[in-house]
């Protein structure tokens, strides 16, 4: 069932995911609303920037790999993304344990695609 559909799964998680280059665009108004602070500082402006970017280049990719194989890759950012999340205390933020949970369940859907299920 998902190899009929992982076409249409990519482009759909794709497109949610590059969705975070509204936080290259707004890095304070993004983090404020979805972690409840904001960066100070040049440095954490500029990280949360490039991680807005980087995740924007993410769901690039996923768009891509539905007409040409690179899902790995991402499902490796993913898998990254889910164990930073649910690996400290940013677990305990609704936002953050939504969108590592999500991941999650994006990254099974992808193994059950490169597994052939």
């Amino acid at each position: 069932m998902v190899n009929s559909n992982i076409e249409a799964v990519l482009i759909v998680t794709g497109a949610l995911t590059a969705g975070m280059l509204a936080q290259f665009v707004a890095p304070s108004w993004v983090l404020r609303h979805a972690f409840g602070e904001v960066p100070s500082g040049v440095a954490a402006i500029t990280l949360a920037r490039h991680w807005g970017l980087l995740l924007f280049c993410v769901g690039v990719l996923l768009v891509y790999s539905a007409f040409h194989p690179a899902v790995v890759l991402a499902s490796v950012e993913k898998v990254g993304f889910v164990a930073c999340v649910f690996g400290t205390s940013l677990r305990q933020r609704r936002m953050q344990a939504i969108s590592a949970a999500a991941d999650a369940f994006m990254v099974l859907i992808y193994v059950l695609y490169l597994l052939g299920l």
